[in-house]
């Protein structure tokens, strides 16, 4: 039997991605063979082996607030050495699929040399383009950069054999703009056991006990404008009014970290924020963990209104309380009794459910009983199950395709 291979493309870190790393272990779990094209940090090796992944990544960095010329030029730049390497890699070694992860859509035409050769194509929205570009461009040339990033996304769409995305907001979305309902899959961003085991849920006794130790609101992922994190910091400082002992956690990197510090100061908060670099995916259960109440404080713009974030998976997998912004997409997901959905335009919204929970310990575990459940259907094991039945089909497919070349041929 030959071997089972897939690559994988994404414009970002290798391991460091949560959603790549998953979607490749349980490649893996299936008995591929899989290789991440992805970009490089300082310090990181140009190729490696983790956990059983070939990793190759290219001599470029990812920028944080670039302007939006320079973020495509980096992308198609990005697009041209991945598609040289992919295309390298599947001449030495045939791929069965290659499943590229947006951002960008357009990505997914640096596999066009392997689809040609017989590869199939799996496009990963991990993001809608054009309600990010419009929640991103400014002035006039918002409704051109609109018109651009929704033209690629269906001419990339239109190129993958099969579509995969992280939510219903998202699915309907690409739905209602063409994708068959046959080519697409919901793959949720859940938390992998592997990287979150349930073992971790509790503290030790000795840090439990500990009676100077704060209590700690908890953030880890982009600090952009439009995640929010100014209004938890406004709303820290509300609520240490009646709480004086709480403590945030920021733990991430983003074109807003020099002006979040600022805030923290000018509020005078600065003692009860606490700023960290982002950390690879399987150091992030050390925070949730010494943590005691997650917070999603997301901008409800026409972008982040549809986003489910995968923080709160993590929250609600490791039994801890969320506050999070009321949009359409947290509620798709957690009932009204498992979550605290906040007013996004006030942080005196997420004050009071700040003070309210930290004050009535019993409604904390009531909530993360309740979330569990929400959560139930959502497990990754579950989630890795839908994606090792979608490489099968499309293995099967390529299959049936080359045992037709001969007898088309032999019709000539």
């Amino acid at each position: 039997m030959s071997s089972r291979r897939i690559g994988m493309i994404s414009y970002d870190w290798y391991p460091f991605d949560p959603r790549v790393r998953r979607l490749a272990e349980a490649a893996v779990d299936g008995g591929y063979l899989v290789d991440v094209i992805c970009l490089r940090q300082q310090g990181e090796k140009r190729y490696e082996v983790s956990n059983g992944i070939h990793v190759y990544r290219m001599p470029m960095e990812r920028g944080f607030g670039r302007s939006l010329p320079i973020t495509v030029l980096s992308w198609c730049c990005f697009l041209l050495l991945s598609g040289i390497t992919i295309t390298s890699l599947h001449l030495k070694h045939a791929y069965d699929v290659i499943h590229v992860h947006n951002m960008p859509d357009f990505l997914v035409f640096s596999a066009l040399l392997p689809r040609l050769l017989g590869a199939k194509i799996i496009l990963d929205v991990q993001d809608v383009s054009p309600e990010l570009m419009a929640a991103k461009a400014k002035g006039r040339s918002r409704t051109m950069v609109t018109l651009l990033a929704t033209w690629q996304e269906r001419i990339s769409t239109a190129f993958a054999h099969h579509v995969v995305t992280v939510g219903w907001p998202f699915e309907k979305l690409l739905l209602q703009r063409g994708v068959p309902p046959e080519k697409l899959t919901n793959i949720l961003n859940s938390a992998d056991p592997k990287l979150f085991p349930v073992s971790r849920r509790y503290l030790p006794a000795s840090e439990t006990s500990e009676e100077e130790r704060p209590f700690i609101l908890m953030y880890h992922g982009t600090l952009a404008y439009r995640n929010g994190l100014d209004i938890a910091i406004r709303a820290l400082a509300l609520a240490l009014r009646v709480a004086p002992d709480l403590q945030l956690d920021i733990c991430g990197r983003g074109e807003q970290l020099h002006f979040l510090k600022q805030l923290a100061v000018e509020l005078e908060v600065s003692d009860h924020v606490v700023f960290s670099d982002p950390r690879p995916s399987d150091e992030i259960v050390d925070l949730v963990v010494h943590g005691d109440i997650g917070i999603i404080p997301y901008r409800s713009d026409g972008f982040m209104e549809l986003v489910l974030p995968t923080k709160a998976y993590e929250f609600a997998w490791m039994h801890r309380p969320i506050i999070a912004s009321n949009t359409s997409a947290i509620r798709s997901m957690f009932r009204s009794e498992s979550i605290a959905l906040c007013d996004p335009t006030k942080p005196e919204s997420f004050a009071e459910a700040i003070i309210d929970l930290y004050q009535h310990p019993e409604k904390r575990d009531r909530m993360v009983a309740s979330a569990a459940k929400d959560y139930e259907l959502f497990r990754w094991e579950l989630m890795a199950e839908h994606y090792q039945k979608i490489l099968a089909s499309l293995r099967w497919k390529q299959e049936q395709h080359e045992e037709r070349q001969p007898i088309a041929s032999n019709r000539l």
